[in-house]
């Protein structure tokens, strides 16, 4: 966990730096979003099974962040959306259109 955790942190940090310098791209905006909402779901998936049955009682609030996740993994298509901006970054066919 704690290797995803960093993962996703100095993701976050080169885009900062990447948008400080103005040279971050649409693509890499949303492969950091995409990334680091799949890890904070893996996260919590496993944090609920080091819990056992006690992850998913209101005493420890790892199910409440789970929730929180999965909304904003599937608000509106939104990791659906990040794929296919990647995608179209990586071949150069808008799938969307």
């Amino acid at each position: 966990m704690v290797t995803e955790l960093t993962k996703g942190q100095l993701l976050a940090y080169q885009l900062g730096r990447l948008k400080d310098a103005k040279t971050s791209t649409t693509a890499q905006v949303s492969m950091a979003k995409m990334n680091n909402v799949n890890m904070a779901l893996e996260v919590c998936r496993k944090a609920r099974t080091i819990l056992g049955a006690n992850g998913i009682l209101d005493e420890y609030p790892v199910m409440r962040h789970m929730a929180n996740l999965e909304s904003v993994y599937t608000y509106e298509g939104t990791h659906d959306m990040h794929t296919l901006i990647i995608g179209q970054e990586v071949t150069g066919i808008p799938a969307y259109r």
